[in-house]
């Protein structure tokens, strides 16, 4: 496998990347669905919120259906799957079907995809090569995601008709997503007979003695040590990322009074190039320890330093933006290497899938309760006169999850001394 590796490491890496692209296409055309769909704000509002309850509720079943069932048909069967819901949502079939379209998105962009891709991207590498497979798999999402987009934008603009421009983003979604299934048929190696054929005895033997003492993966999981480390790291990573990645530009638009163009073309670096280039480095730095909670400390640190930065500079405009860019960086830095950790935690490669289910269901929560808190935040500060404050209230939200990461990374570090 390893001569294929690359290859396979890119069609997987775009088949995550259009996982989440399609479910959330209102992220870059939102107003064209709305208009397309004859949806209110306060519909899109709910499709976004059903496919995020889904989400969170497919994570523990994603892990158990990763340990019990082939993790390569089961790639086949997320990405047929997809294609057919993205079918069925381009004929526009209305409200309570698009909700129940993107319950569906949830299920297979989650609960038969996520800890399957996880535990394949595992496999690509030794546990030395894990900060950088991750954060270039990370990567590649983010060039495949910016790729289709930008088509999906150029193919839009070929139509006079909204609704049929639309129409035709979603077909040109459906398409990616066939061709990509071909690919895991043809180019993507079976990872468990693999693991069957090529002499890991242990894995097996581990297996057969959970079953013989009767002891269930699940219980085991969730009570290991290990699972909330790396709890603990994802659940700060991706609050820190997922707070700059919602609010930041919106930071530069109303505190900082940037024009919305020029805010708009800082958004696409934020999205597209820096994803690229901090999982491609940020890889290769974490990498570069032999604990790898020594590095993700270190990026959490300066996370917090770069946090007090924005709100040290925010009265010079121009070394603020780039202190934003930074912190930009950082945080995608954290979020392309965080499942690299498992290995150092002590999670045991054959319990991939089923930790995966576990820490997913709670590290990745902040798509539940930072849009809600970070909102109330500016809301607050707007009602009572002062929308800086708001927004102030966030740079510390930022730092003290910052810090809560540093923590968490040190003690991921003493795990592995130990």
């Amino acid at each position: 496998m390893k001569k294929n590796r690359t290859l396979v490491l890119v069609i997987l890496s775009l088949i995550a990347g259009m996982a989440y692209l399609t479910p959330l296409i209102r992220f870059s055309f939102y107003d064209q669905m709305k208009e397309a769909m004859q949806l209110t704000d306060v519909q899109i509002g709910s499709i976004g919120a059903i496919y995020g309850v889904f989400n969170v509720a497919c994570y523990v079943p994603s892990g158990i259906l990763a340990e019990k069932f082939n993790t390569k048909k089961l790639l086949i069967i997320s990405t047929l799957a997809m294609c057919l819901v993205t079918i069925w949502y381009s004929f526009y079939p209305g409200f309570k079907i698009l909700l129940v379209i993107h319950a569906l998105y949830g299920v297979f962009s989650v609960g038969t995809f996520w800890s399957p891709y996880l535990n394949a991207i595992r496999h690509l590498g030794s546990e030395e090569e894990q900060g950088r497979i991750f954060g270039i798999s990370e990567g590649l999402r983010g060039i495949g995601q910016t790729i289709v987009a930008f088509g999906c934008l150029a193919v839009m603009g070929l139509f006079a008709s909204t609704a049929m421009g639309f129409r035709s983003l979603l077909w040109i979604n459906a398409v990616v997503f066939f061709l990509l299934m071909l690919a895991v048929i043809f180019f993507v190696p079976d990872f468990d007979k693999e693991d069957e054929s090529s002499g890991k005895k242990e894995v097996s033997v581990e297996k057969t003695a959970e079953k013989k003492k009767g002891e269930s993966a699940l219980i085991k999981t969730i009570l290991s040590p290990s699972t909330w480390i790396c709890i603990f790291v994802i659940l700060s990573g991706y609050t820190v990322w997922n707070t700059v990645n919602g609010y930041i530009g919106t930071y530069c638009t109303r505190i900082l009074n940037i024009p919305a163009g020029i805010s708009s073309t800082l958004s696409i670096v934020r999205s597209y190039i820096i994803v690229f280039a901090a999982g491609l480095t940020g890889g290769f730095f974490i990498d570069r320890f032999k604990a790898k909670g020594s590095g993700m400390m270190i990026v959490f640190f300066s996370t917090g330093i770069c946090t007090a930065g924005v709100f040290f500079t925010h009265n010079i405009i121009f070394l603020c933006v780039g202190v934003t860019i930074v912190l930009s960086y950082l945080v995608n830095v954290i979020k392309s290497t965080y499942w690299s950790i498992m290995g150092d935690a002590g999670v045991p490669l054959h319990m991939t899938g089923i930790a995966t289910g576990v820490i997913s269901l709670i590290g990745l929560t902040p798509d539940i309760f930072v849009a809600p808190v970070i909102s109330r935040f500016i809301t607050w500060g707007e009602n009572s006169g002062n929308l800086e404050a708001g927004f102030n209230l966030m740079l510390v939200w930022l730092f003290v999850w910052s810090m809560l990461g540093v923590g968490a990374s040190f003690i991921l570090k003493l795990k592995k001394r130990r």
